[in-house]
């Protein structure tokens, strides 16, 4: 079996079959109602960690200049929505020239930097980008979450003749949270990639973000009003730059 060191170069094929449950509307649905006190819809957007780009394609109902990016090709390739102008390029590492008035991040892909150094760099580059009154948003898992996905350990399914099991894993001392897929192509050659996630303490995000020059506005647990602590499952931040 070959090991792929490129998280979602085979995962992003059968990415929209895992996804298959997410309502990407409602949640686009959610982040406007979340964003638009602070920004009008004549913002510059930028999102992180985009994936195939189905968050966007629904949020640009409210925000029309909005850049969807992504570590991997393959995923932003993979997007149904072609209309889209998609950067690669490492979160850690922007490579824009111009300001942004909202930033934002879904589905704990914050969570794939698992080094501070990492997390640090991200916030750094935000707050460099973020105009003077944006802002910046995004939702971590944190370890109840992990706790909750354990529960199902293996996963199996089929798509479009792609066959796969999902396996999940949480090493509480290293608060690593790991998924490995197993996957046969329809041309019967099996790969293997392995994804990890760093699930921080619930302050050490306000303790980065602090000393980046950023300040969180709202927690809020994710898809919710209500204010998160470090016993909630995801988070949802919103952050601003300190004046």
């Amino acid at each position: 079996m070959q090991k792929l060191n490129k998280d979602y170069e085979i995962v992003s094929q059968i990415y929209s079959h895992l996804m298959k449950k997410v309502r990407y509307d409602f949640w686009a649905d959610y982040l406007y109602m979340l964003t638009q006190e602070y920004v009008s819809k004549r913002a510059n957007v930028l999102e992180l960690g985009a994936g195939h780009c189905s968050l966007a394609h629904h949020l640009k109902e409210y925000y029309k200049k909005i850049i969807p990016t992504d570590l991997s090709f393959q995923m932003l390739n993979s997007s149904k929505d072609k209309k889209l102008r998609r950067v690669c390029c490492n979160m850690t590492s922007l490579p824009f020239q111009t300001s942004f008035d909202l930033i934002f991040s879904c589905f704990d892909s914050v969570n794939y930097l698992i080094r501070k150094k990492d997390i640090n760099n991200l916030f750094s580059n935000v707050s460099s980008l973020l105009s003077d009154k944006g802002i910046f948003t995004f939702d971590v898992s944190l370890e109840n979450n992990s706790k909750v996905l354990i529960k199902e350990p293996i996963r199996e399914g089929k798509y479009k003749g792609v066959i796969y099991k999902h396996f999940t894993s949480f090493n509480k001392k290293k608060r690593i949270h790991r998924n490995e897929f197993e996957i046969q192509l329809k041309n019967k050659k099996n790969y293997r990639e392995v994804h990890k996630q760093k699930i921080y303490p619930f302050f050490d995000y306000f303790r980065l973000l602090q000393k980046n020059g950023l300040y969180v506005v709202e927690c809020f647990n994710a898809f919710t009003f209500y204010d998160a602590d470090e016993n909630s499952k995801r988070v949802q931040f919103i952050v601003k730059k300190t004046e």
